[in-house]
């Protein structure tokens, strides 16, 4: 999985989109303190094709990335994602990358429904599964690469992290 530098630059740059939909998801919803009702989560998922929507008439390529990551980045490798569930190498690739960062930064930062989990577990909850992630979700490929560049992730997220906790 060999990338070139405008594809690299473009979804560093379009990434942050990929949750844009949520602002027409309501704060009732977004902010719940306990499980989501299934009505609830019908509404919650919809942000994918929301966040698609909002950035699809847009011209310039990192918005046009931007709109494929959001409608994509739940999209699990099984086939078990949203909005499509779509399968495997039909996913395109940001959306595979975007499964895998959203994942990790959701399970690090906390939420109105979660305490924030350290990177060691984290890893572990990404390779090895805990019954709500399991690693058939992701593109083995892009698993992989997390799997060698982990300690990147634990510096970034050290970094960056707690500036942006709570923004997904």
């Amino acid at each position: 999985m060999k990338a070139d530098l405008e594809f690299v630059e473009t979804v560093f740059y379009a990434s942050p989109m990929h949750d844009i939909g949520k602002i027409e998801i309501p704060d009732a919803i977004l902010l719940k303190r306990g499980p989501l009702t299934s009505e609830e989560w019908v509404v919650m998922k919809s942000h994918a094709e929301i966040g698609a929507k909002i950035l699809e008439t847009g011209s310039s390529p990192y918005i046009k990335m931007g709109a494929l990551i959001a409608l994509t980045h739940h999209e699990c490798w099984d086939g078990s994602g949203y909005p499509s569930g779509t399968k495997g190498e039909k996913i395109p690739l940001p959306g595979r990358i975007m499964l895998l960062c959203d994942q990790y930064d959701a399970l690090r930062s906390q939420s109105p429904y979660k305490p924030p989990i350290d990177h060691l577990t984290v890893v572990k909850i990404l390779v090895e599964g805990d019954g709500r992630t399991r690693p058939e979700q992701f593109c083995p490929e892009v698993l992989d690469a997390f799997e060698s560049c982990k300690d990147d992730f634990a510096r970034i997220y050290a970094a960056v992290g707690s500036s942006i906790a709570g923004t997904q």
